[in-house]
């Protein structure tokens, strides 16, 4: 009944027979339109293969679920963010996956760098690793992808002990304990992944341990493998 209303209110207004009814309508056709939109935003679910037994994982699509003390305060309703309010997630000029690569396998032989350039790597890994903390400290948005693949601006935001991701679309908020994220996939990686959620290369999939999974969405290549890699960083300093 949802959808139904929600699809016959929108832009709509002239044949409608809901908005003929006045102000008390129109706010419930909006009211029906969050609550679609809500109904979508849930963890969807996740068939993932795995490496080590090669048997596949279903992962259930019902809401996440958590222990009401376990939930975040609600983040302030108000009216919707629009356009140059929303602070999104800034890429550093200098990122690149080579630079990530050559940090992150230092000593392993495959990046050929020297000392110098492997601690100036490292280097600048850290301070972009600072930087993205700051920006989820302050909650960015994130382009969440639904169920059906349409994507719907998501705030995102983390706990001063870096140990807890709170996901908002709308008035609804999702929590994600960080130790709880089993995998980060994106690129070729999402290719041992089958979810029911339609993805592509630009799509980074976090996978929680309690089988369900979402997904963020980025306009490049550069976008996605940034807030990967420092997901990736940030759920290794909890083991």
């Amino acid at each position: 009944l949802g959808p139904k209303l929600a699809g016959c209110c929108r832009g709509q207004a002239s044949n409608c027979s809901c908005h003929a009814r006045g102000a008390g309508s129109r706010r419930w056709s909006s009211f029906v339109d969050d609550l679609a939109l809500i109904m979508m935003f849930t963890f969807g679910r996740c068939c993932c293969a795995q490496r080590d037994v090669g048997d596949e994982q279903v992962f259930g699509n019902s809401p996440l679920e958590v222990p009401t003390n376990e939930l975040a305060p609600a983040l302030p309703a108000g009216p919707p963010v629009r356009g140059a309010e929303r602070k999104t997630l800034h890429v550093p000029p200098d990122f690149s996956i080579r630079s990530v690569d050559s940090a992150a396998s230092s000593g392993s032989g495959y990046v050929s760098l020297n000392e110098e350039q492997k601690a100036r790597e490292m280097t600048k890994l850290q301070h972009m690793i600072r930087d993205f903390v700051m920006e989820f400290l302050q909650g960015v948005f994130l382009d969440a992808v639904l169920e059906d693949g349409s994507l719907v601006p998501c705030r995102c935001l983390m706990d001063s002990k870096l140990s807890v991701l709170m996901l908002q679309v709308h008035s609804t908020t999702r929590t994600i304990d960080l130790t709880n994220i089993q995998e980060i996939c994106s690129g070729k990686e999402l290719r041992d992944l089958r979810v029911s959620t339609p993805l592509d290369d630009l799509c980074v999939t976090l996978v929680m341990a309690d089988d369900q999974c979402v997904s963020f969405k980025f306009s490049d290549v550069q976008g996605r493998e940034h807030f990967a890699t420092c997901m990736k960083v940030l759920r290794l300093a909890l083991d």
